[in-house]
């Protein structure tokens, strides 16, 4: 199989962790790697990997994987994931029973064997003609994933995608018990992407035939559209496979939080911080000492110039300060 590791992702709702200048397949969660690492070294025992990312972090991400023999191919423009697949797919030496696998570079699994188990038996269904996405079976009624409803007599079958719900939305999809969280992991072989593409992103399509140096070309002509919107939520030979492996799309500091270690009044604390009389709080420190007392609920991160304050219920809505960097807050 061919992997294409999707790295153009900036985290807006993980600031200031994760910047413009900092993206967050950059960022490390739980220790030593960074997530685009995680990802490459749990793809290798699936066969050679091409990493696409952003101009504008070429350099970063080619620090990143120096030791490394992993192609980087760079978007000269951000136009969202299917553009950056057809990029992939405009490399005419790709033969179209190649098995093609989409995966994004910042989550976090952990347990590979189980993924590589599900990625592989992913590939018969591929071969078959379908574009497989790997589902993953939801624990709560989160409202920050998108969902994919699958046939209740027929679990391979897709019957619908969903855009992120509201709350009582995501409860009802829990209670109906037919539905998995969309992981953005996508599977097929080249002629089937290729095919996809053409059908349903027609003006992209016709870029992308004309080889990689045209689609680089015309970069910034191409629609900036994903790859569950352009091709995934029309396609009609779209299958599902449930995931099970320990996943976290790490999209926000909630998520960030339930991979940390916690003290005995649910803290998670790194670096220099000091919790007192306080409950259910998040803080990373890179340099000053930062010291919580009587409080509960908060996300705190000092980072460089930046101190992050914020209840844990509003994580979802820290991508509105990235907004805001255009009226003054660097970002």
């Amino acid at each position: 199989m061919l992997s294409i590791v999707l790295a153009g992702g900036k985290g807006s709702r993980l600031w200031p962790e994760s910047t413009a200048q900092k993206p967050k397949p950059l960022l490390r969660p739980t220790g030593s790697e960074t997530l685009l690492t995680m990802t490459i070294n749990r793809l290798k025992p699936c066969g050679k990997i091409t990493v696409v990312c952003s101009a504008e972090n070429l350099q970063a991400i080619q620090d990143e994987l120096a030791n490394q023999t992993i192609e980087v191919v760079p978007e000269p423009y951000g136009r969202s994931t299917a553009p950056a697949v057809a990029i992939f797919l405009a490399d005419g030496t790709i033969a179209d029973d190649e098995i093609v696998g989409v995966f994004p570079s910042d989550h976090y699994v952990a347990s590979h064997k189980s993924f590589i188990e599900t990625i592989k038996s992913a590939e018969p269904l591929a071969r078959e003609g379908s574009l497989v996405t790997i589902g993953i079976m939801p624990d709560k009624p989160a409202t920050a994933y998108g969902y994919i409803e699958y046939c209740a007599d027929h679990p391979f079958k897709v019957k619908a995608f969903h855009e992120k719900p509201d709350a009582q939305q995501a409860i009802s999809y829990i209670n109906q018990g037919n539905y998995y969280w969309n992981s953005g992991i996508f599977i097929a072989t080249a002629h089937t992407w290729r095919s996809l593409i053409t059908q349903h992103l027609p003006e992209i399509g016709v870029i992308m035939l004309q080889g990689q140096t045209a689609c680089l070309n015309a970069y910034l002509e191409m629609e900036s559209i994903s790859i569950d919107y352009g091709i995934a939520e029309k396609a009609a030979n779209l299958a599902v496979i449930k995931g099970d492996f320990g996943w976290s799309d790490i999209g926000s500091w909630d998520s960030l939080a339930e991979l940390m270690t916690k003290d005995v009044a649910g803290n998670s604390l790194q670096g220099k911080a000091l919790a007192i009389e306080t409950q259910n709080c998040l803080v990373r420190s890179s340099d000053k000492e930062v010291v919580l007392f009587g409080v509960q609920d908060l996300i705190v991160r000092e980072a460089d110039r930046h101190i992050l304050i914020c209840p844990k219920d509003r994580a979802q809505d820290i991508k509105k300060i990235t907004l805001a960097a255009d009226q003054g807050i660097p970002r």
